[in-house]
């Protein structure tokens, strides 16, 4: 397929209205935010809906583009609302929706077919496969994985036609986004609805030594955005929505004088770009996956996660002065951050008086001991890492003016607020939905019983399992070649499950791999990702089983899902009891399984935790602990505590819950710890040493 001529679009984030404004006097093309509701940064100010109608139309004046995000999952209750938000959204005409959740966009597809559509980097859209679904299913724009390298995007571009959109600055997760369930497991406040509680910016110990393995460096790649318009890249993503006006009015500022460049001045305006980039204070930078290799610097134990350049440590505290000294120049009015050694939150100040050299100055530089006022809050030691976060501010506007200039274009617009068919087109969706019915009667449940391996098979045969699931690899490739007689009498009973992520070439490795699978009679596989889908195009008699990557938290996700040709559906792992009930009651169209027992992975990841042992342990300052294992090219961090609904299971079964799935593949099936598992499920008996997830406790 040939390639749109696209222009570029310099895309810059907006917490508040101040950062609003920040990114559009700055020079973005285009803004995007996140409401009140249903946002992926519920922390920043967001929005209303009011207040999104006049930045809608601010930016229209001005000739730029607003873009809302909606980017986090829904729970069946929440849909009611989420509808009213979609029917005011399509009434302001927002230029685009930027979602995660196949229930929305299948809400959005079916009821407001004027909303153009963006997929969120939550969706994990990380291959050409990925992106023609997306064609499909009618989005405009693919926000890529940030995991990508500039080939593997221009490979993407080759084979697409839809808008591609990449992040080129700001935060990066050491998951991959979508796949996160570090802050969820822990807390209950999941990344997938916007509440991350950031873990991994935490210290971990190994056992031998302390560091942040986990956090890592900002990604900055304004030196590559030529090569990203070669790869086919037409959105340039600024991250940032957490972050200061001041922030958003620098980064915004230096991408701008690199795009509008010409050639010729392009090392002149990436020096000048430099200057505004050394003053929004970010973390150590890195070009991320974009260079077609893993850099060592973009996570470093050695460096700490909190934000900002490193001034020092704390060497002294009296007389309500804190005292050390700093690594770099320091002024009046400079904020800066005081972090515990522990991964304890610290404590930022803007500093007042500066003492250097027994007088007040207005500004010290690198070298000088100094002393500033202690803030009056927080429990500041000796030893406490000093950041610089913030300096001069280049974004001058107060809240109050920024309101005011809102207001002065506001007033301008006639048929202001007015959304006249609004409420008749949320009654009629509302009415669409999917009604409460009574849960069935309790049947016989039907249990699937994950392995790793085929030689596993004979354990667990015995042990009464319904489907037998077997991850799709090389070695049981190989194993299944040389003769697996126990599977031939047992073909229609065999699950084989595709991994999460096939970046570039894999994607075709697999797509011969499931053709010869079926050719020879296995009929059944279960997916994890959209771009899963098309590995069976053509093949006929397949079925095609949802995994619990496959999000499912409500009941138009299920409908998507089921549209798109999946007969069978597995609940979100993170789910709690309340929304579970929920789902149960309300579909009856597509089965839905439970998974019962597993070794949760907290992150899929494309970064290597150096220095770490396969299968070794980090450990937090709070004592929970995570194995590491690295495997074709993809890092798993597992919970050491594992995941565990057993004692639940009759609960489940009262809910309708007819189908579970035992995952054996990580502690072995004939383990002292499969056996338990194999004999908890049988007396549905609570596990030790094991945790309900969310299930218990919510989701928040």
């Amino acid at each position: 397929m040939g390639q749109k001529k696209l222009k570029t679009e310099l895309l810059a984030p907006a917490g508040s209205l101040e950062s609003f404004f920040a990114a559009l006097e700055n020079g973005a093309d285009a803004v995007y935010c996140g409401l009140t509701e249903f946002s992926a940064r519920a922390k920043a100010k967001n929005f209303t809906l009011e207040e999104a109608e006049k930045l809608a139309t601010c930016a229209r004046r001005r000739g730029k583009r607003l873009y809302v995000a909606l980017n986090t999952l829904i729970k069946e209750k929440e849909l009611n609302k989420l509808v009213e938000v979609l029917a005011a959204l399509a009434d302001i005409r927002v230029d685009g929706i930027i979602l995660q959740d196949l229930g929305l966009w299948r809400l959005a597809r079916e009821h407001f077919p004027e909303l153009p559509l963006h997929a969120s980097t939550q969706m994990t859209v990380h291959n050409a496969a990925g992106v023609k679904m997306l064609e499909k299913m009618g989005f405009s724009r693919a926000v890529l994985a940030r995991e990508l390298s500039l080939a593997e995007i221009a490979e993407i571009r080759q084979q697409t036609t839809i808008e591609l959109e990449h992040f080129v600055h700001g935060a990066l997760c050491f998951s991959i986004s979508g796949q996160c369930y570090f802050s969820s497991f822990l807390t209950g406040m999941s990344g997938n609805r916007g509440r991350c509680a950031q873990p991994c910016r935490r210290r971990y110990s190994d056992g031998r030594k302390q560091g942040y393995f986990f956090s890592t460096s900002d990604l900055c790649a304004i030196e590559l955005l030529p090569e990203l318009i070669r790869a086919g890249v037409m959105s340039f993503k600024i991250e940032g929505r957490m972050k200061s006006p001041d922030y958003v009015a620098r980064v915004v500022a230096a991408y701008r004088l690199v795009l509008d460049a010409p050639a010729a001045g392009r090392k002149e305006a990436l020096r000048a770009a430099a200057d505004h980039l050394e003053l929004s204070f970010g973390r150590q930078p890195t070009r991320g996956f974009l260079t077609g290799f893993v850099p060592a610097g973009i996570a470093v134990s050695s460096q700490h996660g909190t934000l900002g350049r490193h001034l020092g440590e704390v060497a002294s505290l009296r007389d309500g002065m804190i005292g050390f000294k700093t690594d770099d120049r320091l002024h009046i009015g400079d904020r800066i951050r005081i972090q515990p050694k522990n991964d304890q939150a610290g404590v930022g100040f803007a500093v007042r008086e500066l003492i250097a050299e027994k007088r007040k100055v207005k500004a010290a530089s690198a070298g000088d001991f100094v002393f500033v006022k202690h803030p009056g809050k927080g429990n500041i030691k000796s030893g406490d890492a000093i950041f610089k976060v913030g300096g001069k501010i280049l974004f001058t506007k107060s809240p109050e003016t920024c309101r005011k200039m809102l207001d002065e274009v506001w007033k301008d617009e006639s048929g202001r607020g007015k959304r006249s068919t609004c409420r008749n087109r949320i009654s009629e969706v509302v009415s669409s939905l999917p009604p409460r019915r009574e849960p069935a009667k309790p049947g016989a449940s039907q249990l699937t019983l994950k392995v790793r391996e085929l030689e596993d098979i004979r354990l667990v045969e015995r042990n009464g399992a319904d489907r037998i699931e077997l991850p799709l690899t090389a070695k049981n490739l190989a194993l299944l070649q040389k003769g697996a007689r126990q599977l031939e009498s047992r073909k229609a009973d065999v699950v084989w499950e595709i991994p999460p992520m096939l970046f570039g070439p894999e994607w075709n490795e697999f797509r011969r791999a499931v053709q010869m699978l079926a050719g020879q009679g296995y009929l059944t596989f279960r997916l994890q990702n959209l771009g899963h889908i098309p590995l069976f195009d053509k093949l006929e008699n397949v079925t095609l089983l949802g995994g619990f990557r496959c999000y499912v938290t409500n009941s138009q996700a299920a409908l998507a899902w089921q549209e798109l040709g999946l007969a069978e559906l597995t609940l979100n792992m993170e789910d709690d009891r309340a929304n579970f009930k929920e789902l149960f009651s309300r579909i009856s169209f597509i089965p839905l399984a439970a998974t019962v027992y597993g070794q949760l992975p907290v992150f899929l990841s494309r970064i290597p935790v150096r220095n770490v042992r396969p299968g070794g342990m980090l450990r937090s300052d709070r004592d929970d602990g995570y194995r590491v294992f690295m495997a074709d090219g993809i890092t798993e961090v597992v919970a050491e505590k594992d995941f565990s609904l057993l004692g639940h299971l009759a609960e489940l079964r009262d809910m309708g819950c007819l189908l579970i799935l035992v995952d054996l593949s990580r502690c072995g099936a004939g383990s002292a710890r499969g056996k338990e598992v194999l004999a908890g499920i049988a007396a549905d008996t609570k596990l030790d040493a094991s945790t309900a997830f969310n299930f218990e406790r919510g989701l928040a």
